[in-house]
């Protein structure tokens, strides 16, 4: 159970962030609040009257929301254009969901219950409440001048938290129980290749090494362009990063790091944007096949155990789960299941036997083909935007920044096939990347506009 200092530290952030954009510039204050919530905030959920239960990230959002009207911030919550309109979309098929779900079912031995008016209300605060860090990004950071402090301040406390997680590499991961009096998962997932891989106060290995592969991108494109953020050169930081990542001992983050440096590095901007849009269009191929059952399971572990037979029996243990999820999800197709665990698969003695590991199952089960489609609608918009807009940025360094936004983007998504890893961060770059395209090619019409003498 979470000890005293827990529930303390949990229920004083939002006095924490109050005092944050009280001091400190919009801009620098929601970047703290948010990248700070995710590194030192402990693992856990709360559950107060009247709202949806709150862990850290939806915490700092309504932090946000509600210290921004405190200290009179301008703040659009919705601007005029597509992603808005996905964005209410969203909301009202998650409302449909939950007004669609009123009955009580029996799955296995567990009879779940029917969702209420109520449950629907409050999936719709909690859905806003998910998309905050997206929207903050898109209306306050659209400035491209933005992305260079937002990379250096990422690589600086990629550096700090650094020290914390190599004193788990060697230590085991433990900082979270002696901190807040319990490990938040399980700790046999954290051993690997005979030693441990950290989790720190993030709580889990997995999404501390895709956040640590992140601020690699961060750091690298601060190497393209020769800036210094401390005392070590540009190229001392990315070597040294890349050793931390290493001893993570995760590998689809190794990987993700390695496919984004080579773009970085070996690409120009336009032509990295070009790519990731291109990626973008292939991300759905895994689960709209694994949907029409055209996917290739029993050949793709063939082909593994090859190479590692206990890699093949993890991944055969992985589309086991994926397929009786989503058997379960075609049984409600359109607006899924909704929530308290509707869309999980339970014994005939009322255990709860699935896992979920990707996004992709999780939003597909919960919210159905209209939520399933609305959310990743929403997050490869803004590549679409970026292809479009970065032609029009004339300065060369940021050219590079604005493309390892599409790059962290992609990268995400990616990721949420396997994996359920892209977090408040993410989205707030996604945000950024939204917003900085959208002025560019505002701009751009204008600026059309004006030469042509009509009134804008």
């Amino acid at each position: 159970m979470p000890n005293i200092l827990a529930y303390g530290v949990l229920l004083a952030w939002p006095l924490a962030v109050f005092l944050l954009l009280k001091k400190y510039p919009v801009k620098q204050a929601i970047l703290y609040s948010v990248v700070l919530s995710a590194l030192l905030l402990p693992t856990m959920v709360i559950d107060p009257p009247l709202l949806p239960p709150l862990n850290r990230s939806s915490l700092t959002s309504l932090a946000l929301l509600s210290s921004l009207f405190l200290l009179g911030k301008r703040f659009r919550f919705f601007e005029s254009g597509v992603t808005t309109t996905l964005v209410l979309l969203y909301c009202f098929g998650v409302f449909m969901t939950a007004e669609l779900n009123g009955v009580a079912v029996l799955s296995g031995g567990m009879l779940l219950p029917g969702l209420s008016h109520y449950d629907a209300l409050t999936s719709v605060l909690k859905t806003l409440l998910f998309l905050v860090p997206f929207l903050l990004g898109r209306y306050f950071f659209k400035d491209i001048s933005d992305n260079k402090m937002v990379f250096k301040f990422l690589t600086l406390t990629a550096l700090f938290y650094s020290i914390l997680m190599l004193f788990e590499v060697r230590m085991s991961p433990q900082l979270h129980y002696w901190i807040y009096g319990f490990f938040p998962t399980s700790f046999i997932q954290q051993v690997r290749a005979g030693g441990f891989r950290p989790s720190v106060f993030i709580g889990h290995g997995l999404p501390l090494a895709f956040w640590f592969s992140t601020c690699v991108m961060a750091a690298a494109v601060l190497h393209k362009n020769k800036v210094r953020c401390s005392v070590l050169s540009p190229t001392a930081v990315v070597c040294y990063m890349l050793v931390v990542l290493l001893l993570c001992k995760t590998v689809s983050a190794l990987l993700y790091a390695g496919f984004a440096l080579t773009l970085i590095y070996n690409f120009s901007p336009k032509r990295q944007v070009k790519w990731v849009l291109l990626l973008s269009l292939t991300i759905m191929v895994y689960p709209l096949n694994n949907i029409l059952g055209l996917f290739p399971v029993t050949e793709l572990i063939n082909f593994i155990e090859i190479l590692s037979p206990e890699r093949a029996q993890s991944l055969e243990f992985r589309f086991q789960n994926e397929d009786a999820l989503l058997s379960r999800a075609m049984e409600r197709p359109f607006f899924g299941w909704g929530d308290w665990g509707r869309n999980r698969v339970y014994s005939e003695f009322g255990k709860d036997t699935s896992v979920t590991d990707g996004k992709w199952i999780l939003e597909l089960g919960t919210h159905g083909f209209i939520g399933f489609f609305m959310y990743y609608s929403l997050l490869i918009t803004p590549l679409f935007y970026a292809n479009k807009a970065i032609r029009y940025i004339k300065e060369k360094n940021q050219q590079y920044y604005f493309a390892t936004l599409a790059i962290i983007l992609v990268i995400s998504l990616i990721d949420s096939v396997p994996n359920t890893n892209m977090g408040s961060i993410q989205f707030l770059l996604a945000g950024a990347l939204l917003g900085q395209s959208e002025r560019l090619l505002k701009g751009k019409v204008f600026q059309d506009n004006a030469n042509k003498g009509k009134v804008v």
